[in-house]
């Protein structure tokens, strides 16, 4: 499935830039949750929107972060083949 020797396979996203993306959708997930919570803190619309489409956001994004939820195996042997040369 992966290229031992160093070469980025097509599976390369899977690996490397996916997690990635996870982890900015978490990270805006988390942020839009906080935001929510400050629109009700202030009563009132924060930066145009009020908390409940903060909270949707909040939402959306956190189930985007989750992905395909599945066995992890760590690095990939396409970025990473020195870590994965015991398998």
């Amino acid at each position: 499935m992966h290229m031992m020797n160093g070469e980025h396979s097509k599976f390369h996203w899977y690996c490397c830039w996916r997690p990635t993306v996870k982890l900015v959708f978490w990270f805006a997930a988390v942020a839009s949750l906080a935001m929510a919570w400050y629109a009700v803190y202030k009563k009132g619309l924060v930066f145009g929107l009020e908390p409940l489409a903060w909270y949707w956001n909040a939402l959306v994004l956190g189930v985007l972060s989750m992905g395909k939820m599945g066995k992890s195996h760590g690095y990939c042997g396409a970025c990473m083949p020195e870590k994965n040369s015991g398998m």
